[in-house]
């Protein structure tokens, strides 16, 4: 078992592992410490298709038996972080005196362990849906203990018997969206066949074996060479993402206020989001394919033209001063976001379920498109550009006039320029590890800090903050975010699995994102396959994420024909009104950009 190591054998208990964490996962750790922040939750409505002969699918027994046999397919879901010698102390982590671990203990994979289930009544949906809004202000629910939890709602409504709410909160350290998704559909699919049915669990210490750090899954290439060049690429690779960083400079973002203290307070975990028709989402995708770009090459384009129509909006209104504007003009955007690290990793381990293995696997990206998308409105006199209201769409220059479509087109090319030679750089791996080893060193400061301000507090310590200018900041990140694409192939939403589906277990293809199962099944788990009609339905969705300080998180994907969008904020940096209404403008965006032929207008260009 790579990284992982025997520390225990107990008559009783059984077995202990423990493994150190990695860069990637360390830095997470820090983030949890920081309040929280970086925990995801997961909101699943279910709905029983026949609730009389199904009811005991949704009885409290069958979920804490599907808890449980997930929680054995995926040990990093019941594992604790704790220091060599025991829990994980602060004062020793903070001053690097003990090295965190994952511990895995075969005991607490077999048991429900103090409040990892919580059972709950609410009298409607939307019920849940607030308290979600809440679960991240106050003391963190998880812990270095309790990484993963499971908060369970029956409705008081008596018509409602055959509804059921799951909340899944996870810690960042142990997991990631693709990982996300594997232990929901584990998860759902065990619960709606009542149990395992005969499945077979793979041993604890082959499930280990692939459940190592990303970083220690050098791909082939890499992994051929000797000690001495494996070391001499990774201080390239760190060398190449100082010089490409050190070349990020200036940048804006929405209005906002920020002060010296804001990297070290908890942030406002805020969230509003939006939604295309399926008419609206299959015209998108198709011009996408049409024009041979992805919607996550077009989102950040179309994410800067909507952040120029709210900012000349406020400058038209005087909110913005002439100075500020002028400044911001010549900014570029610059953005950000997290990639899936897997497809770059070892092959075999890839194929073997690694794809969609239970545990963090991502690095990130870096954008930078050039100055403010002004277009025709460039040349304008200011004077006159404030009278001349007649040319204003909503109180701003409409889309068409600031960005044609020839030179949307061609920023969505440049994001996808840089993708690709992003993906493709021969030292992207030892990229990616630099990477991984600056984010630890932020999300350790920021996790520092906010602990300092609580000691300071609890000492009757006042805050002295002013607001500070962009200007007076070297690099200002216009958000972060990605595309995530469709999710429908790794999330479906009727359950149990048919074998049709090669992610069902008792399916004979194999698959990389089939991690946890036996494939093919062996012909004794294969009976209860015939009565495996659809049972539990997946009515609706959502997701909260405790953001980080300042945080602007732009994201998407698409599920059961619609394409959805959504802005995770902090709530103390950003107001709600802008944020909506830059969602609101991106969403205008997709829509002229994507969702409409442009063949007319350039049949008028032509002429012209």
């Amino acid at each position: 078992m790579p990284g992982w190591k025997l520390v225990d054998t107990h008559p009783t208990r059984g077995r202990t592992f423990q493994r150190p964490l990695d860069a990637f996962e360390l830095g997470f750790l820090w983030d949890g410490l920081f309040n929280g922040t970086a925990d995801n939750a997961q909101h699943f409505e279910l709905r029983l298709l026949d609730r009389t002969g199904d009811a005991h699918l949704f009885s409290d027994a069958n979920i804490v038996n599907a808890w449980g046999s997930t929680k054995r397919r995926y040990p990093l879901a019941g594992a604790a972080v704790r220091g060599v010698n025991g829990p994980l102390n602060l004062i020793e982590l903070e001053t690097g005196i003990t090295e965190p671990h994952f511990v895995v203990q075969e005991h607490d994979l077999a048991i429900l362990r103090p409040r990892e289930i919580i059972f709950d009544r609410v009298t409607c949906a939307e019920d849940v849906q607030r308290w979600m809004g809440t679960i991240f202000e106050g003391p963190r629910l998880l812990s270095e203990e309790l990484l993963v939890r499971l908060y369970v709602f029956r409705e008081t409504n008596s018509s409602r018997t055959d509804v059921l709410h799951l909340v899944i909160l996870m810690a960042h350290c142990v997991t990631d969206g693709i990982a996300n998704s594997t232990f929901a559909r584990c998860l759902l699919d065990t619960l709606a066949r009542g149990g395992e049915c005969g499945l077979v669990q793979i041993p604890l210490e082959a499930r280990l074996a692939m459940a190592i750090p990303s970083l220690d899954l050098e791909p082939a290439h890499v992994r051929s060479l000797s000690p001495a060049k494996r070391r001499w690429r990774r201080a390239v690779g760190m060398v190449i993402y100082q010089l490409k960083m050190a070349k990020r400079q200036g940048g804006h973002t929405l209005p906002c206020r920020l002060t010296p203290s804001t990297p070290y307070v908890a942030a406002k975990s805020s969230l509003v989001y939006t939604t295309l028709t399926d008419a609206q989402s299959a015209t998108v995708i198709a011009n996408c394919r049409l024009h041979n770009i992805t919607f996550g090459n077009a989102y950040l384009a179309l994410a800067q033209v909507a952040m120029t129509r709210v900012l000349y909006r406020r400058y038209l209104r005087g909110e913005i001063t002439e100075e500020e504007w002028a400044y911001r003009k010549a900014q570029p955007h610059i953005s950000g976001g997290p990639l899936n690290l897997r497809p770059y990793l070892d092959g075999a381990w890839l194929e073997r379920g690694g794809a969609g293995e239970f545990m963090l696997s991502i690095s990130f990206f870096y954008h930078h498109l050039p100055f403010m998308t002004l277009g025709a409105t460039a040349a304008r006199d200011q004077q006159r550009e404030r009278d001349a209201k007649r040319f204003l769409s909503d109180g701003a220059p409409p889309f068409a006039e600031l960005l044609t479509f020839e030179r949307f087109l061609h920023r969505a090319g440049l994001v996808k320029k840089q993708t690709t030679a992003f993906f493709s750089h021969p030292l992207f791996f030892e990229i990616a590890h630099a990477i991984s080893l600056d984010r630890l060193e932020h999300a350790r400061s920021g996790a520092l800090g906010w602990m300092q301000r609580e000691r300071d507090s609890a000492r009757g310590g006042a805050d002295q903050d002013q607001s500070l200018g962009t200007k007076s900041m070297p690099i200002v990140w216009a958000h972060g975010g990605s595309s995530v694409g469709n999710v429908d192939s790794i999330f479906p939403s009727e359950y149990p699995l048919p074998s049709t589906n090669p992610l069902s277990p008792y399916s004979f293809a194999t698959h990389p994102m089939k991690a946890g199962y036996v494939t093919p099944p062996s012909p004794l788990q294969l009976a209860p396959e015939a009565s495996a009609a659809p049972k539990i339905v997946v009515e609706n969705t959502r997701t909260r994420l405790h953001t980080r300080p300042s945080e602007l998180y732009l994201g998407a994907a698409s599920s059961r024909g619609r394409l959805n969008m959504y802005v995770f904020y902090d709530g103390n940096v950003f107001e709600e009104v802008a944020v909506r209404e830059w969602l609101d403008e991106v969403k205008g965006a997709v829509l002229f950009y994507l969702g409409r032929t442009h063949q007319q207008d350039a049949g008028q260009r032509a002429k012209l």
